[in-house]
């Protein structure tokens, strides 16, 4: 399993790289950096991480943030606050365009929603386990479900497309 994603850090973009190795062992790219850590899911929606190594380091605790949907970084004693690019808004569709993707490979544990069905932009349309955590995702607009790809259970590549939502138009005002 893979996951890449962007995030902005003191206001540049950078991109992160997290690659499982085996039993609790990931490698991890933040930019041109690379580390590999043992990593243990918290009950709170966080993973503590132990770099992997002669002297191995306890201090780089990731926290995630969902009500600002940032993530706090805690590494040698300094916190970083990583966001999401503002382009990526809406739960896996790109930049509000009605198609949702899956942000990471994982399992689909609920599709809340079928073809022909009208729906608003932050309705929960799909519900996907990755990395012990569930990503509700959205569609980023409002508009009628023309297409259902996921089904629950199943398994979903990074990337993949799981539901086409057709946008709202706009009413003509007279």
């Amino acid at each position: 399993m893979k996951i890449t994603r962007e995030f902005v850090r003191d206001g540049k973009t950078v991109a992160v790289t997290a690659e499982f190795v085996e039993g609790d062992r990931w490698r991890v790219r933040v930019g041109d950096a690379v580390h590999e850590y043992h990593a243990k899911a918290l009950g709170d929606g966080g993973v503590r991480m132990q770099s992997v190594g002669e002297s191995p380091e306890r201090a780089f605790v990731a926290y995630g943030a969902p009500a600002n949907k940032a993530y706090m970084v805690r590494a040698d004693g300094r916190t970083w606050t990583l966001e999401a690019p503002a382009q990526k808004r809406g739960g896996g569709a790109a930049a509000g365009d009605g198609t949702v993707r899956a942000p990471m490979t994982g399992t689909v544990l609920e599709v809340a929603c079928k073809p022909g069905d009208e729906v608003t932009a932050e309705q929960t349309l799909v519900v996907v386990s990755a990395m012990k955590m569930e990503h509700k995702l959205t569609a980023g607009v409002a508009g009628t479900v023309k297409k259902v790809a996921a089904q629950k259970g199943g398994t979903v590549d990074q990337g993949a497309e799981l539901v086409v939502v057709e946008p709202k138009k706009a009413e003509a005002k007279s």
